[in-house]
């Protein structure tokens, strides 16, 4: 990208700021350059506002919330419980040994990380104390408490510390890990159903939270809004739903943000703006916090419990039958627990709100992306992933998203935000957004989920996608115990249309004869380790046809092996129809492509 695209992009993302985040974003950039330059000062700043807290306290009883909470951390972190035991830590699945708790370096630095130090972060986290406290015996403790001590030397301000463990986003995980852990430690030992935490460790801990809080307090992120506010205020709960009193100025302020929350980041269906599943799985941790929350008001509580509600119910939606998210935007898997709730009902889901659509049938699941990319403010975890999918057989992913692999900037991160990378409908050389560094964007688009009383039956869903060339549609068929029908559409002949079907390396290519379709143009025989079949093939005709080697990314800092089938079509024709099943397509799926396209009609 040229100098001049930057400052464009740069200039575009900073117009769409209001003035409220604005004025935060300022307030931010003078606290990184005044506080190292004036560390004693910034240091009485915290100190202030912290000897004015009270200390946590122990919960009267182990409430639904806390306890998802403390078990949203264990799920992540109780494969380090040994690990850390010795100072060895293991983070999206990098382990640096730092020999012993008391030699960690709470500032290491991941050379492949860059400008954006993911590792560096999560260790700030602290998540791995809560297994650690939780299921873990007096040398774990022990160990928690020497982990607390070594980073008491941190000071806010020094340099790079608002990058790494004063970010306020990663205090935010630090008090809710950390706090989740204590108070469920506090109550157990209170019952008499474990062992207390050493009175020491007990007391280095609470000096921890208090400290965090104090910082939280004076450094929400108004700048960014979304996630990292909901973050701030979970934590922030979690902290004052445990200590004798509340300072009515703390109450006031938290019911007036938490109420601006919910108006500003959570749809009417129940999708968090964002549009990530994985933070879709964040947002239900941090409301089942916020709406046990003595001090905020009934009406609001209320409020909070139904949006929760909600939020479970979308999280269960744009899960696949693995339990896991799915890969549309930033996310990946393991930074939230599987799900283990009730599975999303077999049939057709809308989310008209969040622009996903989602068809099930025992096992086989087709989830689309058809929605925006972002919040218009700070959409920076989106991707152009506009009418892409991602499938499922017989529980086992078969259509993938590339995922997100890393957040630093890089030709990796513009990859894998592009919309050539992704397997919705594109036109061959065109992007519709413009992304910089980690998490700029210039340009912006948004497709459309086509509403429910606008398609043929329970059995399909639709999006459309109006850009640049013209338009994009891509038509889903579920045929239950069979497969999907998916019918793309382009309006224009030129740029030549495209798509990409990524398919991860657990399937590996089987001898294929080509069925007895009409102008079939590719099949793909496919079988899953575990011996699960997978049908894809080609209906309509096509210019070209390649499979070639690829990778996607399921977790942070990895990539694994994929096939992409890629398709060019006939540019007359304007469509390409592909058949997604566990065998080839009956007559039936073919009547229905050509009764399904004769509807369609062309695109305008």
């Amino acid at each position: 990208m040229s100098r001049l695209d930057k400052i464009r992009v740069m200039a575009l993302a900073v117009s769409r700021l209001s003035p409220r985040m604005c004025l935060f974003m300022g307030r931010r950039v003078l606290r990184n350059k005044l506080a190292p330059r004036f560390p004693d000062a910034y240091a009485r700043r915290l100190a202030r506002i912290e000897q004015d807290l009270p200390a946590i306290g122990m919960p009267q009883a182990l409430s639904p919330g806390l306890l998802g909470m403390a078990e949203f951390y264990c799920a992540e972190y109780r494969h380090m419980l040994e690990g850390a035991l010795e100072g060895r830590i293991t983070l999206h699945g990098r382990c640096v040994d730092f020999g012993a708790p008391g030699k960690v370096d709470w500032t290491h630095v991941v050379p492949e990380e860059g400008d954006h130090q993911m590792w560096r972060v999560k260790l700030g986290h602290m998540g791995f104390l809560c297994p650690m406290m939780l299921e873990g015996g007096p040398a774990h403790h022990n160990a928690v408490g020497t982990y607390v001590r070594t980073s008491a030397g941190i000071r806010p301000g020094a340099p790079g510390t608002f990058r790494g463990f004063w970010f306020p986003y990663g205090a935010s995980h630090r008090v809710l890990s950390v706090g989740s852990g204590l108070l469920v430690c506090r109550h157990r030992a209170a019952q008499d159903t474990a062992p207390a935490l050493p009175e020491a460790v007990d007391q280095d801990l609470a000096a921890l939270l208090r400290r965090n809080v104090a910082f939280i307090l004076d450094n929400i992120e108004h700048e960014l809004c979304n996630n990292h506010v909901e973050r701030n205020l979970a934590a922030l709960c979690l902290y004052f739903s445990h200590v004798d009193r509340v300072p009515a100025e703390i109450a006031t302020r938290l019911e007036r943000d938490i109420a601006a929350l919910l108006d500003a980041t959570l749809l009417d269906d129940g999708c968090q703006i964002e549009r990530s599943p994985m933070y879709q799985g964040l947002s239900l941790a941090s409301l089942g916090v916020m709406a046990e929350a003595p001090f905020l008001s009934a009406a609001l509580r209320a409020r909070l419990a139904a949006s929760r509600d909600r939020v479970a119910q979308v999280f269960a939606a744009l899960c696949l039958p693995d339990g896991e998210v799915a890969l549309f935007n930033d996310a990946w898997h393991g930074e939230v627990p599987h799900w283990t709730g009730p599975p999303a009902p077999d049939g057709r889901i809308l989310l008209p709100d969040g622009g996903y659509g989602r068809l099930g049938w025992d096992g086989d699941v087709c989830l689309m992306d058809a929605g925006a990319l972002g919040p218009r403010w700070n959409p920076g975890h989106g991707h152009a992933d506009f009418l892409s999918v991602e499938i499922a057989l017989a529980g086992r992913r078969l259509v993938v998203d590339p995922g997100t692999s890393r957040y630093n900037t890089g030709p990796e991160r513009e990859r894998e935000r592009s919309a050539a990378a992704h397997n919705g409908p594109i036109w061959q050389g065109h992007e519709p957004v413009d992304f910089y560094g980690c998490f700029k964007v210039g340009r912006m688009a948004a497709a459309i989920l086509t509403p429910a009383a606008a398609l043929p039956d329970d059995q399909t869903m639709q999006g459309r996608f109006r850009d640049g060339p013209g338009t994009l549609s891509r038509t889903v068929r579920q045929f239950p115990g069979q497969g999907f029908l998916v019918i793309d559409q382009w309006s224009a002949p030129q740029p030549a249309g495209q798509v990409t079907w990524l398919i991860p390396g657990t399937w590996h290519r089987q001898d294929a004869a080509p069925s007895e379709a009409p102008a079939a143009a590719a099949v793909l025989a496919l079988r899953h380790e575990d011996g699960t079949a997978a049908w894809i093939e080609v209906l309509s005709p096509v210019v070209s046809s390649a499979v070639t080697a690829d990778i996607c990314a399921s977790h942070y800092g990895h990539v694994t092996p994929a096939h992409a089938l890629t398709l060019h079509p006939e540019a007359d024709r304007g469509h390409l129809i592909t058949w997604i099943g566990h065998a080839a397509p009956e007559p039936l799926v073919h009547a229905e492509a050509a009764r399904l396209l004769d509807g369609l009609g062309a695109l305008s």
